[in-house]
């Protein structure tokens, strides 16, 4: 099995709705993503899959998100846009972007340079 890992990022800004904190203010985060995708079968080069086709991918549906208000973004105009529900709902979308190419292995979500959520499904 292998698994390659690539990182991206964005900027967007949301509110945590019901929060008890600050965080129920407007505020706003540099996010910093990892994605793992793994698989098993190398292509007839030798990759499971080229870099610059999973970043091309992957930067387009980060851009999704970039410079954007999460709470006007389905699904966080309905749930709040934590990072942990930020990272499934990245786990999701590229799961789709990559259909059966390669399978979505992790996504990392990074809201500050110390803070993160890792989804994975079991």
């Amino acid at each position: 099995m292998y698994e390659l890992t690539v990182e991206g990022g964005f900027s967007a800004a949301h509110v945590m709705r019901g929060h008890p904190g600050a965080c129920a203010r407007f505020h706003g985060h540099n996010y910093r993503v990892l994605l793992g995708v793994e698989g098993d079968t190398l292509d007839a080069t030798g990759m499971l899959v080229d870099f610059a086709e999973l970043k091309i991918v992957f930067h387009g549906v980060l851009d999704e998100l970039d410079h954007r208000n999460l709470n006007e973004i389905p699904p966080f105009d309905t749930i709040n846009p934590s990072s942990e529900n930020l990272a499934r709902h990245l786990f999701e979308r590229l799961s789709e972007a990559f259909s059966g190419r390669v399978r979505v292995s992790r996504v990392t979500v990074y809201e500050s340079a110390t803070n993160s959520v890792t989804y994975r499904e079991a």
